[in-house]
């Protein structure tokens, strides 16, 4: 048997999946996204994982998969778009490169606001100064730096889980930090 017919059963059952899932996928991305862009990027990004894995995934029950895939991919989107506000919101205008340059809400951001935020900002700064060292590495690493928490656990020289309670530990301060007036 050649390897054309052999794929065209897996060519149906995917391009089925595709026909089944894709409408439900994307309005799933759109809710926990927030942005179409981003919502077809990933969309597109867990199909395409999906085809790859053709050899190992049975493609009549690979929807659930997809979904687990496309969950994990828009975490990794959302993480990616928080480490950008961190270190943006420390420049004093946005640069080209800045995730709403192209968009007309740049242009139109108060004095008021863009004060407010360095205020914030310099809130946040000393807090995270104030935390206990390992949970201020633990932070840093993990939610600035994007690490994982295994590699934090490994860099550290510590358990994963006693990273996630540092990072647990330093995300309660600086909630308590950031009420105080």
């Amino acid at each position: 048997m050649s390897r054309t017919e052999s794929s065209e059963p897996e060519e149906s059952s995917f391009v089925h999946l595709f026909n089944t899932a894709l409408r439900d996928l994307r309005s799933y991305l759109r809710r926990t996204l927030r942005h179409d862009g981003d919502a077809d990027e990933v969309a597109q990004e867990a199909m395409l994982r999906i085809w790859n894995a053709r050899e190992t995934v049975r493609m009549e029950t690979a929807r659930p998969l997809l979904f687990r895939i496309a969950g994990n991919l828009a975490i990794d989107r959302l993480r990616e778009h928080q480490r950008w506000r961190f270190t943006e919101l420390a420049d004093d205008a946005p640069s080209s490169n800045h995730p709403l340059a192209d968009n007309a809400l740049t242009e139109t951001i108060s004095a008021e606001r863009i004060v407010a935020a360095r205020e914030e900002l310099a809130t946040v700064e000393a807090a995270i100064a104030a935390l206990p060292e390992n949970c201020r590495t633990a932070l840093v690493r993990s939610r600035i730096d994007g690490l994982k928490h295994a590699e934090v656990a490994e860099e550290m020289g510590i358990s994963k889980s006693m990273v996630e309670k540092h990072v647990a530990e330093a995300v309660y301060r600086l909630s308590l930090a950031r009420r105080r007036p």
